[in-house]
């Protein structure tokens, strides 16, 4: 695998150029195994070129092709959560939501939506063990694991698919949505929305944002999502209504 021939991939706006070995690419999807051994262009070229793809993003699928596994960076000193010590771990969380849904005189109940996002998002694929006092930037951290599931899903590398959903529901169960993160989840809707991305996530955060809708609905920016971006409103109204995404 290592010896094998050289595959160059130009990624986004700016055309960044990166050089994988061919063999590593085809291992990772059917999908990429026809860039590499297909009878396209691309593989008579060994070179294919992903315009919406960030570089970011590539980085990262980079570092899970060569080691599988990923890691984020501090990209945005600005917002910064420290991680404490003794943080419930997803399995204990998971063990005491255990037992009957709570009974309701109304169908929004906040308690059992947040019990129902957080098995899903138990799916099997544990996030890397955080160290104490470990700075992490929750609004990249969002966004990142969020663009980077797109990506696995677009291209069919189902372990990263699962391993980038996982983490990112990690994320937002640990986070503690201050005034300053509001605008990074805000951020996070608005990219589900304006771009293709599966329904799956989609479906995952308007959940998240139900649950959360008492601390998002102070921000303008969130008002004006509700406003401009419908398919979002009704599926929150569906949830909140129902208390299920459809």
């Amino acid at each position: 695998m290592i010896s094998s021939k050289a595959y160059k991939f130009t990624i986004g706006p700016n055309k960044r150029e990166f050089v994988m070995h061919s063999a590593l690419v085809a291992a990772q999807s059917r999908a990429f195994n026809q860039l590499v051994h297909g009878g396209f262009k691309e593989a008579e070229e060994l070179h294919t070129e992903l315009k919406s793809v960030s570089e970011e993003t590539f980085v990262l699928f980079s570092q899970y092709a060569y080691t599988g596994d990923y890691e984020l960076l501090e990209l945005n000193p600005r917002r910064r959560v420290d991680v404490q010590e003794g943080t419930t771990s997803k399995k204990a969380k998971n063990k005491k939501l255990k037992g009957k849904r709570s009974v309701s005189k109304y169908t929004y109940n906040r308690t059992d939506l947040w019990k129902d996002f957080t098995l899903a998002c138990s799916i099997g694929v544990e996030p890397p063990p955080k160290r104490p006092g470990v700075v992490i930037d929750n609004g990249n951290v969002l966004l990142s694991h969020a663009q980077l599931y797109v990506f696995a899903d677009c291209y069919g590398i189902a372990r990263l698919s699962e391993l980038s959903f996982d983490r990112l529901g990690n994320a937002l169960l640990e986070m503690k949505v201050t005034p300053e993160l509001v605008a990074d989840v805000i951020e996070l809707l608005g990219y589900c929305y304006d771009e293709p991305t599966p329904p799956r996530l989609r479906n995952h955060l308007v959940l998240y944002a139900a649950c959360k809708a008492d601390k998002l609905w102070s921000n303008m920016q969130f008002k004006e999502l509700v406003t401009t971006h419908g398919d979002f409103t009704a599926a929150l109204l569906g949830v909140m209504i129902e208390g299920q995404v459809h």
